[in-house]
């Protein structure tokens, strides 16, 4: 067979068997099966078992024993590539069953951070068989997928059939395949019909670059290969010993449609591979090294495909005029760290930014600034609402002073200002939100409590709305998190007192397992805060989501990949699982972190290395002592204020 199977030629099977007797159906299902022991024997000399000795477990404790994951020879002096997956744990010692049965020592060479691969190297006398790669241009849809895997049996590799159901997901990184994935066959190879090498299986997902992002689909009929023909044009620098990483560019972009919105720059990153070579606010990407770029999307592609060193040529529009640049990608980019003034603004107007609250010892205290001013200009940014200020102090070069433009009664005044570093501490407590005299309450919208449980999801989940509702132009929002060891109900009446007097709704949600939360079920947290927004009008700079134990770690999670609809997350004991990608910190995208720790907790001493982690990065990062594992009614009251002044400025 000279070429891999076409949708057409399995139509044209399928019809044959229809329409074929028994007897003849029966030998094209044998024929079909010999064809499937064929290409796996071809290719299953390069498929080896691994095991993983040592490491760290969540929370950074050690691990006792092994554990096994699967590799697949490219080289036959000894490298073999293998999924980022099965070394989340960091292990110590790592041995490798080659294809004769011998058992060798293997070291890590490289990581691959992009596509979620990591390159091995073991010592061997011996030739190792090195399998066909087949060109991700011959793929079709339909055509057959065959994912290996050694991670259960050293001898014959586990054999999954599927087809190949797409030949560029996950931003251009990946096939996919509807045979079933899992950590059985991750480093594995997914072969065609002729036993070539499509790709390396490995978990991925477009919304999480991290080594675990999407597990969540293992054995659901989602399931990705990288490329090797990709990954053999990068072997030689893995071999060197040099982690390839994502290439980073800097930008924000405008708006939040992907697939409709063009790729409009919102922000430049200070001293990014962006800036450096010129790209400014409000340019329009159009193209990147001869491929057109209509939507964000498309930039997205490029970009999934390219890694750190890599330069693109960027066609950008500005204006009228069409611009040239030359940009190399960075591998990291300067962290960035959020402004503060100091100040925040009156919740009930939304045409226009005046100051509600100044706070003490402050850049703004210290510049001048009074309740009551309205802000009109911030260096040469025409401000005409509380977010065009916000962005444009976010987005303003850091260190350095700005002038800002104020009407006081019927004077203007001009006053210069330079920024400090967010608090990384609960300030003091501010007047809770009121709504504007005179304003009758709206009909139709519901308070109080009610069942928020979704149709289509396993989760419990009930809703709190105030009565304020009825008057506030908007409402904060507080996701609670339990699980079996965080139980919500003992506090539930303390947050809904909280709830009333600072105004903001309670969305409490349970794991469907009713112990723990699994990562999966981010998309069940997403789903439900979309439910609550679709139908109040939620302030996003006063959203949060707040768990204990597994619930903690969830707020974490969900506040990491969904910073577009929350602004802070609160996780007591408890912390960041590990393999979790933490996102950069950035101008457009706000996220403020609350650790609650009791008092002689556990979870102090394996909190520390990550809490620094989030500091270096930036990331304005709050440490609190809690009362307890369960939060009392004082817990609850700090949290509230907290959140009443999240949207400072």
């Amino acid at each position: 067979m000279s070429k891999p199977f076409s949708i057409l030629s399995c139509l044209l099977v399928l019809g044959i068997l229809l329409t074929a007797s028994p007897g003849q159906a029966q030998q094209l299902n044998i024929a079909e099966q010999e064809a499937i022991q064929a290409a796996v024997d071809r290719v299953a000399a390069s498929v080896v078992q691994i095991e993983t000795v040592g490491g760290l477990i969540e929370g950074g404790g050690p691990i006792e024993g092994a554990s096994r994951t699967t590799g697949t020879i490219v080289s036959p002096d000894g490298f073999i590539l293998s999924s980022l997956y099965g070394f989340i744990q960091e292990p110590s010692g790592i041995l490798v069953t080659m294809p004769g049965g011998k058992r060798v020592a293997g070291k890590i060479i490289a990581k691959d951070t992009q596509r979620n691969l990591i390159l091995l190297k073991v010592e061997t006398d011996a030739e190792l068989a090195v399998p066909e790669a087949v060109a991700r241009a011959e793929l079709q849809p339909g055509q057959w997928a065959i994912a290996l895997g050694k991670t259960f049996a050293k001898d014959l590799p586990s054999v999954s059939v599927g087809i190949v159901s797409a030949t560029h997901r996950v931003w251009g990184k990946a096939v996919q395949t509807d045979a079933k994935i899992s950590p059985n066959n991750y480093g594995g190879p997914l072969i065609d019909i002729q036993g070539r090498v499509i790709g390396i299986l490995t978990p991925l997902s477009p919304q999480d670059p991290g080594a675990t992002g999407g597990f969540e689909w293992y054995d659901s009929g989602i399931g990705f290969a990288v490329p090797l023909t990709d990954i053999q044009q990068r072997l030689d620098t893995l071999k060197e010993g040099e982690d390839l990483k994502p290439g980073l560019l800097g930008i924000n972009l405008k708006g939040n449609d992907i697939v409709a919105d063009p790729a409009e720059i919102a922000a430049v990153r200070y001293n990014s591979p962006a800036q450096v070579a010129g790209i400014q606010e409000k340019d329009v990407l159009i193209g990147a090294n001869g491929r057109p770029i209509v939507r964000q999307a498309q930039l997205k592609h490029i970009l999934g495909e390219a890694y750190a060193g890599d330069t693109l040529e960027f066609k950008v529009k500005r204006g009228e005029e069409e611009l040239t640049f030359s940009i190399t990608l960075a591998d990291e980019l300067i962290p960035y760290e959020r402004p503060f003034l100091g100040i925040l603004l009156d919740r009930n107007i939304l045409d226009a930014a005046v100051v509600n609250h100044v706070f003490d010892d402050t850049a703004a205290k210290t510049s001048g600034v009074q309740a009551g001013d309205k802000i009109v200009k911030y260096d040469d940014t025409e401000v005409d609402s509380p977010q065009t200020l916000r962005e444009a102090v976010a987005t303003a070069e850091p260190d350095v002073p700005h002038k800002l433009v104020v009407l006081r009664g019927e004077d203007k005044t001009t006053l210069e200002v330079t920024p400090t570093s967010m608090p990384n501490e609960f300030l003091a407590a501010v007047a809770a939100p009121t709504a504007p005299e005179g304003v009758e309450a709206r009909e139709g919208v519901v308070t109080g409590e009610s069942d928020f449980q979704l149709a289509e999801e396993k989760n419990s989940a009930k809703l709190f709305v105030p009565e304020a509702a009825k008057k506030l132009p908007s409402l904060g929002l507080v996701v609670l998190l339990g699980d079996a060891e965080f139980k919500i109900e003992p506090q539930w009446d303390a947050w809904k007192k909280q709830a009333e007097t600072f105004g903001y709704a309670l969305l409490e949600i349970q794991p469907a397992s009713e112990s723990r939360w699994t990562r999966p079920e981010i998309s069940v947290v997403r789903k439900m805060i979309d439910r609550v927004r679709d139908n109040y009008n939620i302030d996003v700079t006063r959203t949060v989501t707040v768990g204990g134990k597994s619930g903690g770690a969830m707020a974490l999670l969900h506040g990491f990949e969904n910073r577009d609809v929350q602004t802070g997350a609160v996780a007591i004991e408890a912390g960041i699982p590990r393999g979790t990608n933490i996102p950069d910190n950035e101008p457009l995208e706000r996220l403020e972190i609350v650790f609650l720790i009791p008092k002689d907790s556990e979870t102090t001493v394996t909190l520390k290395p990550q809490i620094e982690t989030l500091e270096k990065m930036k990331f304005t990062v709050i440490r609190s002592e809690a009362t307890g594992s369960k939060l009392s009614e004082t817990d609850i009251e700090a949290v509230s204020n907290w959140l009443n002044t999240l949207d400072r400025i």
